[in-house]
């Protein structure tokens, strides 16, 4: 069910007259003076505060966007796993302008100004309210305003940085460059403070909404990162300080852990078709039953799909409210561009494909309980020639993936790969399983898109235990050996960055996380990322480190707001 992200407000309209005679009002927008009267005014405000995660892709007409389209293609084309359609030119080669990323900088920077703007005014409706509803809505800003900074200062290094204190009122005001201290530090106390007020779970009309476990994932995800982009990258990482971080984000994560809200989505019988519709559960936007090749569904259980109990944080879409001409994920349409962009699809733009290197990261195994040769992973990961598409007898795509049909056969055509491939072409599974057939498909697809799961939790809670005190306890390698459990893939027998890099690699591949761990290991030396191998000489650490501040919010700010270093 997805019930809470595309409920939209009134743009808020500001006006004045010194004339009495014309003071009327204006049915059709609402002034300061007259909202956050009431619970539902603070409603329709925290609604809307939601909506720049579910923005769609920066074109000419819309200028931001996230995990509706924007996201899911770039983080995806910069990952060296994968191809764009044009490989040699662009992302794929790191040739990165200052308009690139604005669609990420302008869906953050609404995120943050709706969340900083209602906390500054919601006390007004306080003394109308329950307090523990109206400490719920302050949790729910607080966490979403965590995750926009969070993504600010990782991304943009030093942007305009503000918070409800000084909201921005003058659109002519000029602003300079925050400091990643501002970032860290208020999303912190942000997502401290939201966990406390937020709930375990929602009902199922509120699915959807910001939970307890989701701003404690979030926190100890940003604490994790913090140690990299802030305290290794300045030379801080053996202070008391950095190791302090640690501890809360082991903390924090470790809550996540131990409130046994969440669990790892199963296979109830040892087969591979059990297998695969556990994993693929966890990327659908249905129920998935487990089936042969096929096509046919050999039990009765069907493994529930979007908000089950492995998703911790996901953005909600549907295809249920839209402008069937429309190009904006959640503005004009429920659901969202990324099926479009990447899908096998026959619609679709097909503009992405996996290298087959990552399908050889996939360890081989030789006593798997249902009989696979590899890591079950990976068939959950890539399409390979004749794998099926969709179950169900009135798709059109219960039938066999078929290179150059389903895909642009990118790595084929440009000769990317020298050796043995298990498919003509590659293509990611997750988010195109089953096929999205009806109605304006590929356009305005329902694939919820999961920010944070439970096997992400598990993970960095291992790497937090490594990076703190080399997992003095046991407990990160027991964490990590649970996600390697799940496929029964076997046990390993000590917690290493190498063990840390491969688990992460193949169990959220083509997953938009990949290029992101990648620039926060290579921090540590320990964790050997060859910069030079993967990015094919490209990657510059002293200015890949971040992406450039968009040249129109620089032009904008009148130079008062500088570009990063390189840039």
């Amino acid at each position: 069910m997805k019930k809470i992200l595309f409920i939209f407000v009134a743009a808020l309209a500001f006006s004045a007259c010194s004339d009495s005679y014309l003071d009327t009002i204006n049915k059709n927008t609402l002034d300061m003076g007259s909202f956050y009267k009431t619970e539902n005014d603070l409603l329709l405000a925290t609604n809307a505060a939601y909506t720049p995660l579910a923005y769609g892709i920066a074109d000419s007409y819309n200028r931001r966007g996230m995990f509706g389209g924007e996201y899911m293609l770039k983080m995806n084309v910069l990952d060296p796993y994968m191809w764009f359609e044009s490989p040699n030119a662009g992302l794929d080669q790191l040739a990165i302008t200052t308009s690139d990323f604005e669609g990420y900088y302008n869906a953050l920077y609404v995120g943050l100004y709706r969340t900083s703007d209602i906390l500054a005014k919601m006390h007004s409706v306080q003394s109308v309210m329950d307090s523990t509803k109206y400490n719920q809505y302050k949790g729910q800003l607080q966490a979403l305003r965590g995750m926009y900074y969070f993504y600010l200062v990782t991304w943009f290094n030093k942007p305009v940085f503000y918070d409800e204190t000084d909201v921005p009122s003058d659109p002519l005001a000029v602003n300079a460059n925050g400091t990643p201290e501002q970032f860290w530090n208020k999303l912190e106390e942000d997502l401290n403070s939201a966990a406390k007020y937020l709930p375990t779970s929602w009902p199922d009309a509120e699915l959807g909404r910001i939970t307890c476990g989701a701003a404690y994932a979030q926190l100890g995800k940003a604490l994790l990162y913090k140690h990299y982009h802030y305290y290794l990258r300045f030379g801080k990482g053996n202070t008391p300080e950095a190791i302090t971080n640690l501890q809360k984000a082991k903390d924090a994560l470790k809550h996540v852990i131990d409130s046994k809200v969440y669990h790892l989505i199963l296979p109830v019988n040892k087969t591979k078709e059990d297998y695969q519709a556990a994993l693929l559960s966890n990327s659908s936007y249905l129920p998935v039953p487990p089936m042969n090749a096929d096509g046919v569904i050999t039990n009765t259980y069907t493994y529930p799909a979007e908000n089950n109990a492995e998703s911790i944080w996901e953005i909600q879409y549907n295809d249920d409210d839209r402008n069937a001409t429309g190009w904006l994920p959640g503005e004009m349409w429920g659901g969202n561009l990324n099926y479009l962009f990447s899908s096998p699809h026959l619609g679709s733009y097909k503009n992405l494909e996996i290298d087959p290197t990552l399908w050889y990261e996939f360890e081989t195994v030789s006593s798997h309980p249902a009989g696979y040769n590899r890591d079950p992973r990976a068939y959950a990961t890539c399409y390979l020639d004749g794998d099926l598409m969709d179950w169900r007898p009135e798709s059109k795509y219960k039938i066999g993936f078929q290179s150059g049909l389903n895909s642009k056969n990118t790595v084929f055509n440009n000769n990317l790969y020298k050796g043995d491939v298990p498919s003509k072409s590659i293509v990611a599974k997750k988010y195109a399983y089953p096929q999205f057939v009806t109605k304006d498909a590929p356009n305005c697809a329902p694939f919820n898109v999961r920010v944070i799961r439970y096997a992400d939790v598990l993970l960095m809670y291992a790497e937090v235990c490594y990076q703190l005190d080399a997992d003095a306890d046991g407990s990160g390698l027991a964490a990590l050996n649970e996600v390697r459990s799940r496929v029964d893939m076997p046990a390993i027998a000590a917690l290493t960055p190498a063990a840390i890099v491969h688990e992460r690699t193949v169990e959220l591949a083509t997953e938009g996380i990949h290029y992101n761990d990648i620039v926060r290991w290579m921090w540590d030396p320990n964790f050997g990322i060859d910069l030079v191998k993967l990015f094919n000489g490209k990657f510059n650490k002293d200015k890949n480190f971040c992406f450039p501040i968009p040249q129109g919010a620089i032009d904008a700010n009148k130079g008062a707001l500088k570009q990063n270093p390189g840039w």
